[in-house]
């Protein structure tokens, strides 16, 4: 018990550490929209920054077969989000002396600043998907609106942290981004491929639903005990229930979802022999491969 405590009680402390860092330079009281305005000219820096001229001479591609700064955001947000969604598991009642979610509904506000710093960033990253959205289509400009309504609308009603544990979705971005890389051997795309299809599985299909579930369960709860103790809108909860019930819907019945079964399979032949490094890499180059397109990546991390 006393191996298991310790590195709880480490860990705790470390991510304490960090935000008491950003709190020395104080990030509790940073106003998040300017947060979110600084966060998305960094992030479309990147972007910029991370093109290169095609082959053709005309169109840009991305340097190294990488799409940066859904990189960068990943790492911010996902990385971020899973530091504060253990806070929210393991030390929110000793913290504040609540547990969540049941301390963010009840209007006691964010755990820690890192808990309203987040959603502020991804809504300044809806920026990159609306400037993409010239050269890969109307899609990217519907997901950036609706990415950026959403991070505004909790923003302003000054509670991010309520959507800050649904930004652990990012996490699987990472490897995603990665599965482009042209820098890289056949065999790191290939566990690249991997890390993404099983982090998809676990976090955006099991745990994500089961965090959102949890949320609406103690809304209804906390709201059946005391109306007035709730600190949203009316219509905050019909927001929530239809957003969750079509994202989670959509994570469903991914493409990416069903071919999870094939990338399986060809990591299976890989670690049995029945094909080479290249030719199990090929059986599954539709799931991503060295080269491939912004858009195909950047579409499927949102």
């Amino acid at each position: 018990v006393t191996c298991l405590i310790a590195p709880s009680v480490m860990a705790t402390t470390a991510i304490l550490s960090f935000v008491s860092f950003l709190d020395s330079h104080g990030a509790a009281s940073w106003n998040l929209r300017y947060v979110a305005v600084v966060s998305g000219a960094i992030l479309m820096a990147v972007h910029v920054l991370g093109k290169k001229v095609g082959p053709d001479g005309q169109k840009k591609i991305n340097r190294g077969g990488v799409c940066w700064d859904g990189l960068l955001h990943g790492i911010l947000s996902g990385v971020g989000s899973s530091l504060c969604l253990y806070l929210d598991f393991f030390a929110a009642e000793e913290i504040s002396g609540s547990p969540e979610p049941m301390r963010s509904i009840r209007c006691e506000g964010p755990l820690t600043s890192l808990h309203r710093l987040l959603p502020a960033i991804t809504w300044g990253y809806a920026m990159v998907d609306i400037v993409d959205s010239f050269t890969l289509g109307n899609d990217f400009l519907m997901h950036g609106t609706m990415l950026g309504a959403v991070m505004g609308t909790v923003c302003e009603l000054g509670v991010p942290h309520t959507i800050t544990p649904m930004l652990i979705m990012e996490v699987s971005t990472i490897p995603l981004n990665l599965t482009g890389a042209t820098f890289l051997p056949q065999i790191a795309i290939l566990v690249a491929q991997l890390m993404f299809a099983v982090l998809f599985f676990i976090i955006r299909i099991l745990l994500v639903p089961l965090l959102w579930a949890r949320w609406v369960k103690t809304f209804y709860e906390e709201e059946a005990i005391e109306k007035d103790n709730v600190c949203f809108p009316h219509w905050f909860i019909y927001v929530v229930l239809v957003f969750g019930v079509l994202f989670h819907s959509l994570n469903f019945y991914c493409e990416y979802f069903v071919r999870f079964v094939f990338l399986c399979y060809g990591m299976f032949q890989l670690r049995v022999g029945a094909c080479s490094t290249k030719a199990c890499s090929q059986l599954i180059s539709s799931f991503g491969k060295p080269g491939q397109t912004q858009g195909s990546v950047k579409l499927f991390e949102r």
